[in-house]
């Protein structure tokens, strides 16, 4: 069997052929990555078209694949996905026919990924921890959005449970937060901030020009240097408090795992006093957050994988 399996980001696509022999037989090509939208990419059928203009010499046709997996960085209902990230969205009852079609959300998709039982000896350590289980393993993974996905245990196995945690409302506190978020939003021109404003590229660039008054870049605003900077130091806090609510929200939990193109690309946030103090914030809670594990995954083809 020949599955494309497609990871369409807020950013980037990939997209790999996965050749299926026997369960135990799986193998995995080299993903094709281009710009998800563009002046040339304005609907899921031109994506589609521009992989199968670009797809490696002698790999399967589209049409020709037994079935098409496709983890998409947004809702997902049906046959269709709303993409807050994306310039369109899709339909695939009125997209080009494709057979064995399956629209998945990316973090769902990826999930699935941390089914493989030695997923953690893969993974890097951040903070080691007992955990509390059998509990849900938490995914949160901040990029040009911010995902979430959750593994529950269930009869012995574990079952992937979807989350739009990322548009819900994001919490600032104290003078400090609230004048960072003045500025966000005076910036941003919105009446309220979720998770996706905050914890994600777009959120790192105004945070910083909240502090600091400069429009940079999101890599040159998380840049570490001698001592931790006061944009890596807030974000590194607003960061760990979305990932604290997820894990409190699907408590108990036997590991939280950070993922996404920040936390891969800057690891220091992650390992940071800032991030490990405020995820353990959890007052009455403290002693129960502080028994999570945590971990950072490294590997930006999971979603591929997962899908």
């Amino acid at each position: 069997m020949k599955i494309l399996a497609a990871d369409i980001g807020g950013t980037n696509s990939r997209f790999a052929e996965v050749d299926i022999s026997d369960l135990s037989d799986v193998r995995l090509s080299e993903p094709v990555i281009f710009p998800t939208w563009s002046e040339s990419i304005e609907s899921f059928d031109r994506l589609l078209e521009h992989y199968a203009a670009n797809r490696p010499p002698g790999s399967t046709a589209i049409e020709d694949c037994d079935a098409l997996s496709i983890a998409i960085a947004g809702a997902v209902s049906g046959l269709r996905a709303t993409l807050p990230n994306i310039a369109w969205d899709i339909d695939l009852g009125v997209s080009r026919p494709l057979t064995r079609t399956f629209l998945l959300n990316d973090f769902y998709a990826q999930a699935h990924g941390y089914m493989d039982p030695d997923i953690f000896d893969k993974l890097r350590l951040v903070r080691a921890g007992p955990g509390i289980g059998p509990g849900s393993v938490a995914v949160v993974g901040a990029g040009t959005g911010l995902g979430h996905a959750a593994l529950k245990p269930v009869d012995g196995e574990r079952i992937v449970i979807g989350s739009e945690a990322g548009h819900a409302t994001f919490s600032f506190h104290g003078p400090e937060e609230r004048r960072i978020e003045a500025s966000m939003l005076a910036r941003s021109g919105k009446t309220w901030l979720s998770g996706d404003d905050v914890v994600t590229g777009s959120g790192i660039a105004l945070i910083h020009e909240a502090i600091t008054g400069q429009s940079v870049s999101p890599a040159e605003a998380l840049k570490p240097g001698p001592e931790e900077t006061p944009t890596c130091r807030f974000y590194a806090r607003f960061y760990a408090r979305a990932c604290r609510n997820f894990c409190l929200a699907h408590y108990p939990v036997e590991a939280l795992v950070v993922s996404g193109g920040i936390a891969a690309k800057n690891p220091h946030v992650i390992e940071s006093e800032s991030f490990i103090g405020e995820f353990n914030d959890g007052r009455s809670y403290r002693h129960l957050l502080e028994r999570i594990p945590i971990y950072l995954n490294e590997d930006q083809a999971l979603g591929i994988k997962g899908a």
